[in-house]
């Protein structure tokens, strides 16, 4: 089977914060000690002894001010290998964000990254809706973090019967879910699973599960919709990856997860 890889869950920082930032992260990582120094360099020197040809890379605003700066760095880690996501903040105003949404459509940015728990808000909360309804509009789509997380234990605002109750109500709004589906809520990640208009990406699922288990919870999404992700630097790309090759799947399936998939919602050929 030969295909490009694209890994749609990864994090970096820019150069003059990325010790600082890994450091307070790692704090509350727990067993995920980060395998990368957490910049672009770092990143590309991954992708490279992985095999990996394109990384889409998560960034979140934790503040309203942190909107701009971050699409400012957007637009210069932007290439070939590198597919950013914007970030917008609830407390951010909607001619902020409208402004933002027509900066990016220009720059060929078509992503945004939400994280509950780091931006403090509730997936269904209605507060929310006029961001999912601009995100809709431009054609967007919107990657959540899904299900519980290791630095906030036993949070419920990225549950997963949020994630439907949202896509039943804004069935045009492109989701992804992290995590296949919701982390440590797989359980319960098959209601998700009934969404058209929901995505979800591998990451720090085959850690978590033997493989048996974890084809079993993937076989609760429809096939043209799951992602290969790896969470880098949480987790080593080249062996979250091995491993995924490595699962009972027909190459059909694995080419769609690892490459077709993310190359159609991104709207790119992928890397050559």
């Amino acid at each position: 089977m030969t295909m490009s890889i694209i890994d749609f869950h990864t994090h970096i920082f820019p150069d003059r914060i990325a010790r600082q930032a890994i450091a307070a992260l790692a704090e509350d990582s727990g067993e995920y000690a980060p395998r990368t120094d957490g910049t672009l360099k770092g990143l590309l020197a991954s992708m490279d002894h992985a095999g990996i040809g394109l990384s889409v890379v998560a960034n979140i605003a934790t503040r309203p001010a942190q909107m701009l700066p971050i699409f400012d760095f957007c637009r210069n880690i932007a290439g070939k290998r590198i597919a950013p996501l914007i970030s917008v903040h609830p407390g951010n105003s909607m001619d902020e964000v409208n402004a933002l949404f027509l900066q990016a459509a220009d720059a060929g940015i078509r992503g945004v990254k939400l994280h509950p728990m780091y931006q403090g808000f509730f997936i269904d909360d209605r507060r929310m809706y006029p961001i999912y309804q601009l995100i809709e509009h431009f054609g967007f789509f919107v990657v959540f973090h899904t299900g519980f997380d290791i630095a906030f234990p036993g949070n419920t605002q990225a549950d997963v019967e949020r994630v439907s109750t949202v896509a039943k109500e804004f069935r045009d709004l492109l989701i992804v879910t992290t995590h296949v589906g919701g982390w440590r809520q797989w359980d319960r990640a098959g209601i998700l699973g009934t969404c058209g208009n929901v995505y979800t990406e591998t990451s720090m699922t085959l850690t978590e599960m033997a493989d048996e288990e974890f084809v079993k919870v993937l076989s609760e999404f429809d096939e043209d919709r799951v992602l290969f992700g790896s969470d880098s630097p949480w987790t080593d790309q080249k062996e979250m990856l091995d491993r995924t090759l490595r699962l009972r799947l027909a190459d059909g399936r694995k080419e769609k997860m690892m490459y077709r998939n993310a190359a159609a919602l991104l709207g790119t050929g992928g890397p050559s």
